[in-house]
């Protein structure tokens, strides 16, 4: 059986704390071990795909401490490797626990009898872990990889006896994947729009915030130490198109901090144009029609004009401009896809979106025999915050999806094909 999982953005939690605890994976193992010992063949296997986005290298305060060109989006300097490896060194004794359990060691405990391997496939906030090769000899050990498995740290994972083809799914989102082709390796090196949104503008909002609130206000550190969770949540929001009304919400909740707000604002996003980097991203990306270059401009503007006592006008203006800007389609990417793979695929599986989803594709008959074609993303396991419908504000809770392929012996059926099982758990606790 192969069990998917994906985007746990595991950090250093300078910019948050927002690690998973530990008892969620041991929880997890604990149910794939019970579906393992369920299956009906003799020699049993489990995979389980860590299928992007586990490590997060963006969100962080440390890449401050480096000038721009030693930055991910710099010039590829031995300093910003030097300050990579020490993110994921970070990330690694921030949880610990965590890792301990995905030990070869440890799997092999609890999986008396069982041939279990981990497989790693990159996403997008962990691209330095395939670039690096000290990073990826520091991955190899918190997940317990096989370095003799050629299927680690390639950008796509297949199986043809599950039916399965997977992988992370920002190849389908223009704001995280710089290049056209969908499988070129060294395009997946480029460095994406989103790779300095997330640090230079989610990370270092709240970053300046709090530095200019225990110099210029007068809350003492509780409420300063709330204000900064408040902000750090915003790439928590849910979907992507309300992270605009969450930063108009947080503002109107804090209306005594309005002017340190404002001006925070501004000033990241002043220092975000200055980016060498992003005056060239827009020397390439701007072709003189509504195009991504176009959707950045109009995301800089509406936060370079935020007032907060224009509120009920500036959550109109955030659902205008979140229209326009649209949202990562990783279904219509699987619906590409499809014509291309081997005749045995019947299932795709993305990550990415945090959002989990099943969705069916298509169906067709064989001999007699159907085959159904389903797209199915693995969400996130960090806690989220979804939007009422109402719009009276909104309501987080965690979420735990994972997947898991059966092979007809695995798991007898009346076609004799590969099934798979999608289990979700949901847990608010604020």
């Amino acid at each position: 059986m192969i069990v998917f999982i994906s985007d746990l953005h595991l950090v250093d939690e300078t910019a948050g704390k927002h690690n998973i605890p530990a008892k969620a994976f041991k929880k997890f193992l604990d149910s794939i071990k019970i579906h393992s010992d369920n299956t009906k063949n003799e020699d049993k296997e489990v995979k389980i795909v860590f299928l992007g986005d586990i490590f997060d290298l963006l969100r962080t305060e440390e890449w401050f401490k480096e000038k721009e060109e030693d930055r991910p989006w710099g010039k590829g300097t031995e300093k910003m490797r030097k300050r990579a490896k020490m993110i994921l060194k970070k990330i690694a004794e921030k949880n610990k626990d965590t890792f301990n359990l995905f030990s070869k060691e440890a799997l092999k405990r609890k999986f008396t009898g069982v041939n279990i391997e981990t497989i790693y496939i990159p996403g997008n906030h962990d691209r330095l872990c395939f670039m690096i090769d000290e990073l990826k000899e520091k991955v190899i050990e918190l997940l317990g990889l096989n370095v003799n498995n050629d299927e680690n740290f390639k950008h796509f994972f297949f199986n043809n006896e599950h039916g399965v083809y997977a992988t992370h799914g920002h190849i389908f989102d223009e704001f995280n994947y710089e290049a056209k082709s969908k499988h070129n390796e060294e395009d997946y090196k480029l460095t994406p729009i989103g790779d300095p949104i997330t640090t230079e503008i989610i990370a270092k909002l709240p970053y300046k915030l709090i530095n200019k609130l225990k110099e210029k206000s007068k809350l003492n550190e509780a409420e300063i130490e709330q204000v900064k969770r408040n902000f750090q949540d915003i790439e928590n929001v849910r979907p992507l198109p309300a992270t605009l009304k969450w930063l108009v919400y947080q503002v109107d909740v804090n209306r005594k901090l309005k002017v340190i707000i404002e001006e925070t604002i501004n000033e990241v996003v002043k220092e975000f144009r200055k980016l060498k980097y992003i005056k060239k991203w827009y020397e390439n990306h701007d072709r003189g029609r509504f195009d991504i270059a176009d959707k950045i401009q109009l995301i800089l503007e509406f936060l370079e004009t935020f007032k907060v006592f224009r509120l009920k006008k500036f959550l109109k203006d955030a659902d205008k401009v979140m229209k326009k800007i649209g949202t990562e389609s990783t279904v219509k990417g699987a619906e590409e896809l499809l014509p291309d793979l081997d005749k045995h695929i019947r299932y795709i599986v993305m990550g990415h979106t945090h959002s989990p989803k099943i969705e069916a594709l298509t169906l067709s008959t064989v001999n007699h025999k159907p085959y159904e074609y389903v797209y199915l993303n693995t969400g996130t396991w960090r806690k989220s915050y979804y939007q009422c419908r109402d719009k009276s504000g909104f309501i987080s809770w965690r979420n735990m999806t994972y997947v898991i392929f059966y092979t007809p012996e695995e798991k007898p059926n009346e076609f004799k094909s590969p099934v798979f099982e999608i289990w979700q758990g949901a847990e608010m606790n604020n």
